[in-house]
């Protein structure tokens, strides 16, 4: 008997789940939904694994499924997808080869990640052999415990994870319409090769999803994902302003949010739709930023629409909006002319509320059928590959903490994710207390003493490396989605540190037994692990918390000087940034085409420090 072809996806607010039959259509033959707690997802993650188990238990009671396979979606902000290019090669030439490189495409240590790829075409070569084929390829990556987590809370469940997808490729096998997009027919070019007739022009689509925690967009191009990337915010963030600005409950909230299309709104209505202005244009922002990036990419085809889906879309307007901010049609996403639907247990007047919740876990069912771009982030648990390599990784990590961040250039292009350098909070405990051991005995036998250090010690060590943690790949984003002006591209970035030593905070002088009022006595210092040091940083603000020095270097390309002046200004403006300076400007001219290529150097300011200082409770 064929296997069933399941689809599970595990969003912000819900667990939805979809069974489907292949087929021109294929037919859905089963959906359901069950509501997950507020805080069980956090951006894409699992928050609270109990909570996403009883949800995903609850599920599968209600669709009365014993055991079956089931292939999940994951969208993260963290979750990196790069597209490269490649010499023609097999796929097991190219898997090792991936492996190889693999440290310069990701910023996930290797040893810590699960990566796969899918080959997504080859290109031509020219008929004079000046060019040789290569293949265009999709790489993804995750960290291993972020899908590790998401596996183990779907099988505690009562389901088998038979693969880990991505859910803008999932977005896009379900919602591709090439029907719908036009295609330029191929012509003889000159030389060889082929190329598109001057009337036509090869079309591609959007695709922007959003949902409660993440918003994904994805562009394809008939069907083929030429650019994907997943944004951390989505309407949660309008539920929040509007319990804040109305100052009630988040149900409440949610509920005002859900009623901003009512035809007669009253007072609390209109208010929520002023409480949601300012973070949905936000929201929205990102999503233009990101497709403008796609658009600006050498060879782009011309977009022709978008299609929105997800809860959030469902507000009032909320096409015609963005029709505005993007400059091509929008339109939701339907998928009645995509799918059949079979005998789902929804009477075909309510078949129109589930629209927005079909394409994620219908794509991630489709997958099991090699329907379209197909990857896998199962965590294999295996390091056989990645420990040939642990030699060489090993020190591109320490030098993590110091970061330099490695863009790609020349044939691979760099899509935007927002990477965190930091490890997750397990594995930073463990690797913090470690190293804080090592330095506070480092210390004490400087001194004379081979004493353990204290917890207390321990703490003030934290406070003191802590200090100088810099958020790298937020501060590196903020400046790809709000300093570019269009025509702008950064080629490479590179980011320094230069650690200060913190001065020592002697510790409060306490008086000794028998000591007179007038005199005291007081234990010598100990250093930044001193009690003293941890009591006074504990008592200070965090945002007092001073920066040591820090540099970013970027580097690019644009259409103009005027533009790279925008650009200037812009990261002077930035909150992260101070004395952005451009140190060196060449300009190189093709044809009749101008191109700038420049770099502009920026130290770091308070902004950019690390949260870490706040998640230890080491200040206040």
């Amino acid at each position: 008997m064929a296997r069933r072809l399941i689809g599970l996806d595990v969003g912000t607010n819900a667990v939805t789940i979809a069974e489907v039959s292949p087929g021109s259509p294929p037919r859905l033959e089963m959906f359901a939904q069950v509501a997950l707690p507020r805080e069980a997802m956090r951006e894409g993650e699992v928050a609270d694994e109990a909570a996403v188990t009883d949800a995903v238990a609850r599920l599968r009671s209600e669709v009365g499924l014993k055991k079956a396979i089931v292939r999940i979606g994951i969208a993260s902000p963290r979750v990196v997808v790069r597209q490269v290019e490649m010499p023609v090669m097999t796929r097991d030439e190219l898997s090792s080869a991936l492996q190889y490189q693999a440290a310069d495409l990701i910023p996930i240590p290797v040893d810590e990640a699960v990566i796969d790829f899918a080959i997504l075409g080859n290109s031509v070569p020219n008929g004079d052999g000046t060019h040789e084929p290569t293949m265009q390829v999709l790489l993804a990556a995750a960290y291993e415990s972020t899908v590790l987590k998401l596996v183990q809370a779907v099988e505690a469940g009562g389901f088998q994870v038979g693969a880990v997808d991505l859910v803008p490729l999932a977005l896009t096998r379900a919602l591709a319409h090439p029907a719908a997009v036009p295609v330029a027919v191929p012509v003889p070019a000159a030389g060889g090769g082929v190329a598109l007739a001057e009337d036509g022009g090869m079309g591609a689509e959007g695709i922007v999803s959003l949902g409660g925690g993440v918003t994904s967009i994805a562009v394809h191009e008939n069907g083929i994902p030429q650019f994907v990337r997943v944004i951390g915010s989505g309407g949660r963030e309008l539920t929040d302003a509007i319990a804040g600005d109305l100052d009630v409950p988040v149900e409440t909230a949610e509920a005002l949010k859900r009623a901003l299309g009512h035809p007669q709104p009253d007072e609390m209505i209109n208010r929520a739709r002023t409480a949601i202005d300012r973070p949905l244009s936000m929201l929205l922002d990102e999503v233009r930023s990101s497709i403008d990036y796609y658009r600006n990419q050498p060879g782009a085809a011309r977009l022709q629409k978008v299609v929105v889906t997800g809860g959030t879309a469902q507000l009032p307007g909320m096409p015609e909006r963005l029709t505005a901010l993007l400059g091509v049609q929008v339109e939701p996403a339907y998928m009645h002319d995509l799918l059949r639907i079979g005998d789902i247990g929804f009477p075909p007047d309510e078949l129109p509320r589930l629209e927005p919740y079909l394409p994620a876990p219908v794509g991630l069912a489709l997958g099991g059928a090699n329907v379209g771009t197909v990857v896998d982030l199962t965590p294999k648990r295996r390091r056989g590959a990645s420990s040939k390599l642990r030699a060489n990784f090993d020190q591109r990590i320490v030098a993590g903490l110091i970061v330099g961040i490695v863009l790609l250039t020349g044939a691979t292009w760099y899509e935007k994710t927002q990477a965190s350098s930091a490890k997750h909070e397990a594995d930073n405990a463990v690797a913090i207390n470690e190293k804080l051991s090592n330095e506070a005995v480092n210390r004490q036998n400087a001194g004379g003493t081979n004493r353990r250090a204290t917890p207390l010690q321990l703490k003030g060590a934290a406070a003191t490396i802590l200090q100088q943690d810099i958020q790298w790949g937020e501060v590196v984003d903020e400046v790809g989605n709000n300093d570019l002006p269009p025509n702008v591209l950064f080629t490479s970035v590179s980011g320094t540190r230069t650690s200060k030593p913190v001065a020592a905070v002697a510790p409060t002088a306490t008086p000794t037994s028998g000591s007179s009022a007038g005199s005291s006595s007081s234990t010598p210092s100990t250093g930044a692990t001193g009690a003293g040091s941890l009591a006074a940083a504990a008592s200070m603000s965090c945002a007092a918390v001073p920066l040591n020095a820090g540099t970013l270097t970027f580097q690019g390309t644009a259409l103009s000087v005027p533009a790279i002046a925008q650009t200037l200004d812009n990261m002077n403006a930035d909150k992260n940034l101070a004395g952005a300076l451009v140190t060196s400007v060449q300009a190189t001219t093709t044809g009749k085409t101008t191109v700038f290529n420049f770099t502009i150097t920026a130290a770091l300011n308070t902004a950019a420090r690390g949260k870490r200082l706040e998640e230890y409770k080491l200040c206040r």
